[in-house]
């Protein structure tokens, strides 16, 4: 009896670990689409810098959702949104999204 307790905690504890990264992850996304899609809407105009916005954030790591969100429109973050653009992950969902 005490073995199954301790597992249902121990399940329990890591569903909740999970729940909670889940939670922080799309926090940081949806930090890092309000600094991404104003840089991409300076030299894309519309419906595509949306587009392109989605393909970058789901492209970039966690580490650089981060950067992203807690740093805002930098220099820096205008060269990590370019350079995340260039990986062919990124161009790749542009391409299927915008054809």
């Amino acid at each position: 009896m005490k073995l199954i307790l301790a597992l249902t905690v121990a399940v329990l504890t890591l569903s909740a670990c999970e729940v909670t990264q889940i939670i922080a992850l799309e926090t940081s996304r949806e930090a890092a689409k309000v600094v991404v899609g104003p840089i991409v809407a300076e030299t894309i105009p519309g419906p595509a810098a949306i587009v392109l916005t989605e393909c970058i954030i789901d492209n970039a790591s966690g580490a650089e959702l981060n950067t992203l969100g807690v740093q805002g429109a930098t220099l820096e973050n205008i060269n990590l949104v370019s350079n995340i653009l260039a990986r062919s992950e990124t161009m790749t969902c542009a391409q299927s999204a915008l054809t």
